[in-house]
């Protein structure tokens, strides 16, 4: 199977999920790299991330834990869950840097 083939099928895992026409936008402007995830800069922005973060792992949740590691779905549900975690840190004062 090829990556655009993986990332087929992650898009209709996704888009099964619920994620909306303007998540798989935003998903695609980081060409579904969990590395190109931004910092969340807002609480609006934040409750985005909570939800993508959900749909994406209910999109993963039927593979197996190494399965769900490896998928784009998995990876940025762990980075955008990373980034609301920096968000949360931060709103509470327990900011380290």
């Amino acid at each position: 199977m090829t990556q655009s083939d993986d990332l087929a099928e992650s898009r209709v895992r996704a888009a099964g999920a619920g994620l909306t026409p303007d998540d798989m936008t935003w998903l695609d402007g980081l060409n579904w790299r969990d590395a190109a995830v931004p910092a969340v800069t807002g609480a609006a922005q934040l409750a985005d991330y909570q939800r993508r973060e959900r749909a994406l792992n209910a999109a993963v949740a039927h593979l197996s834990f190494a399965e769900r590691a490896e998928s784009p779905e998995g990876k940025l549900a762990a980075a955008i869950g990373a980034k609301v975690a920096d968000w949360k840190d931060k709103a509470s004062g327990e900011d380290t840097d």
